[in-house]
């Protein structure tokens, strides 16, 4: 499986069915949703969501989430799926992990592919590289 690009008809499947974009598996109360701070300030994803304990995971288990210097494959390798309209590359220097109760699903037809939006945030965790290059919770120095 690919997870450096999005399967929009899966994805989309998954979030309307309330399934975890990570592993598959019915979500309860509580969703997650990963991004960068922009993601965070206008409460739009590309991404999917999943169980908040999915979505901490694939923060050390992801390589492009985990190493600051690690970046996605090619789109344009075989089998790869949909890069996010508008995607420029560039990697946030922070992650935010958002978890709410309810989301809503929006497919945007001129690009064919579907955008989440979360209720808002009831907690929000925040992720930084550290000197050695890997995501770690941030922690509050003033």
């Amino acid at each position: 499986m690919d997870f450096t690009t999005i399967y929009t008809t899966v994805s989309t499947r998954l979030a309307v069915e309330r399934r975890c974009s990570l592993c598959g598996e019915p979500m309860g109360y509580w969703v997650a949703f990963l991004g960068g701070p922009r993601a965070a300030e206008v409460m739009r994803y590309a991404d999917p969501p999943g169980h908040p304990e999915c979505m901490t995971a694939a923060l050390s288990l992801c390589p492009h989430l985990a190493l600051g210097r690690h970046r996605r494959a090619r789109a344009d390798r075989l089998g790869a799926g949909i890069v996010p309209p508008g995607s420029h590359g560039d990697k946030p220097d922070r992650y935010l992990l958002g978890v709410t109760r309810a989301y809503r699903t929006r497919f945007i037809p001129e690009h064919r592919f579907t955008v989440y939006l979360p209720a808002p945030f009831t907690t929000v965790h925040t992720y930084v590289y550290g000197p050695d290059g890997r995501l770690r919770p941030a922690t509050d120095t003033g």
